[in-house]
């Protein structure tokens, strides 16, 4: 029944996109089948009527002797051709890594090509535009790797950076704002608007994007402060709303009377406070609105003293990171929370998952390797406990012979919370924001995957990792999928996952070269 269901789920994706081709594409590519066909049939005309011509000539002896020679002469010279081409095409390269190193190797010219799309809109144009982006198909970058170097980590990058090319997959064309799942999900959060951010930061730092240019960094990064500066606010509270179109930048009707979400505008101020440390230029336009300075903005200082009551006695990987951000813009209230948390984890019991120790704390792969790779100054604590949430992955499958990968993202059919421990000493749960636990099959997110192949480059990583390239991959125009079950399937392309897998792609350059 679940495969059933899922086949007819993909008919109707398939109805749906194909309704919403822009038409003169769809007629486009009618008309290069009928061409290709009449083409094809005036070839066979011209080649009768040719042979006709040619039987009402008439020649000499001598004539047809050169002739026939001539014909014999050209007829080698086709077959030696034919030859050697069939025998270049079965010689095998050498020590290719992937098929699109030789793209991250020169992101400048790229770079300046992504920048430029003044007159691509709709249509053929823009169809041709995504599909120039990178070759069709799909990249076994570490599947085909002998060594897993910089160069590898660059074309993995390069994949992930794909999501957000304007107008393919991941960012809107007109507004430059993210779409947290894809081109037909453009609804965006504040945690999706931080991925975004630091996404730019990481790509420009491995070197894929350019400064300048229409879609360069500055580009891109003046879009998202121009729509934090200026959108509108919850009316109740002055606070921002939950959820926005990146199609028109305008905010979706529900939680009017919700004061503010503190977990995504967290997750956020962690990217703000990373690009005003990346480049100071934007330093007072952030502080302008997240200081509210002009009085014309949200009053998030208003929120710090009760934030810091409430995480003063959290476990959860989640507060670190949160308080995190809210600690970089409000240090003197905040600056020693954070490291009490990871003392509250350290210090709380443990529970045994296959031999391997977990604090009872909320411990969920998304909150605990942004804090690795997005904070600065780690701490011993938290890559203690970094470590010993992969030694569980690695565990469970040595255990069951299954792969896991637990975090957040989308599931089989709803957003899912995969949690490898919980504070009642619980055990590899699944929640969808409800109390009770989803009796699923987990998915196996590939921003874990290459997360923990970046941090420690164990076999057991390098393993997932071309599991995942093998049965859940995405396409290499629009980056990598969320991952998969074998019950569920693929799960499709996602901000948060290719923003995640540029992260580990990045700490994997700067820290393996």
């Amino acid at each position: 029944m679940v495969m059933e269901g899922r086949k007819a789920s993909y008919l109707d994706n398939k109805i749906t996109l194909d309704a919403r081709m822009p038409l003169n594409y769809k007629r486009i590519r009618s008309l290069r089948g009928t061409k290709f066909v009449s083409s094809q049939s005036s070839l066979d005309v011209e080649g009768k009527k040719s042979f006709s011509r040619w039987n009402r000539w008439r020649f000499s002896k001598k004539a047809k002797g050169v002739i026939v020679f001539a014909l014999m002469a050209v007829m080698l010279i086709s077959v030696f051709a034919f030859l050697t081409k069939q025998i270049t095409s079965n010689i095998v390269p050498q020590n290719t890594v992937n098929p699109i190193s030789s793209t991250a190797a020169n992101t400048t010219q790229s770079n300046d090509a992504l920048s430029q799309p003044a007159q691509i809109v709709n249509g053929s144009a823009r169809a041709a535009y995504k599909s120039s982006l990178t070759p069709p198909g799909f990249p076994n970058i570490i599947g085909s790797a002998q060594t897993i170097d910089r160069t590898v980590w660059t074309a993995v990058a390069t994949v992930a950076w794909q999501y957000f090319q304007n107008s393919v997959e991941g960012v809107n064309y007109n507004t430059g704002l993210p779409h947290a799942g894809g081109y037909y999900c453009p609804q965006f959060t504040d945690w999706d608007l931080g991925g975004y951010i630091q996404a730019v930061i990481d790509a420009q730092k491995i070197g894929l994007i350019n400064t300048y240019g229409d879609w360069g960094s500055f580009a891109r990064l003046d879009k998202v402060l121009t729509f934090l500066e200026t959108r509108e606010l919850n009316s109740a509270a002055q606070y921002p709303y939950q959820f926005y179109f990146s199609t028109d930048s305008h905010a979706e009707s529900d939680g009017a009377t919700a004061t503010v979400d503190t977990t995504d505008t967290g997750r956020l101020f962690v990217a703000l406070n990373n690009l005003k440390v990346y480049n100071s230029n934007w330093t007072q336009r952030i502080n302008n609105f997240v200081y509210n300075v002009y009085g014309n903005r949200s009053d998030y200082a208003a929120l710090v003293p009760k934030l810091k009551s409430e995480f003063a006695t959290s476990n959860s990987i989640y507060a670190y990171y949160i308080c995190s951000g809210f600690a970089s813009f409000w240090p003197n209230q905040l600056g020693s929370v954070p490291d009490k948390i990871l003392s509250n984890i350290a210090n709380s019991p443990t529970v045994m998952t296959n031999n391997v120790a977990l604090p009872k704390a909320s411990i969920s792969c998304d909150p605990l390797l942004r804090s690795v790779f997005d904070l600065n100054n780690n701490s011993s604590k938290l890559l203690s406990l970094a470590n010993q949430v992969y030694l569980a992955h690695e565990a469970y499958y040595n255990a069951t012979g299954n792969y896991v990968a637990f975090s957040e993202g989308g599931g089989p059919s709803s957003f899912i919370w995969e949690w490898v421990v919980l504070p009642n000493g619980d055990t590899w749960k699944i929640t969808n924001g409800g109390s009770s636990y989803l009796e699923i099959e987990p998915i196996i997110y590939n921003k874990v995957a290459f997360s923990f192949l970046a941090l420690y480059n164990t076999t057991f990583a390098r393993n997932m990792v071309v599991y995942l390239e093998s049965n859940f991959p995405g396409t290499g125009t629009t980056g990598y999928s969320e991952g998969g079950s074998d019950s569920a399937g693929s799960i499709g392309a996602s901000s948060n996952t290719n923003s995640l897998i540029l992260a580990a792609a990045l700490y994997a350059i700067q820290n393996n070269p």
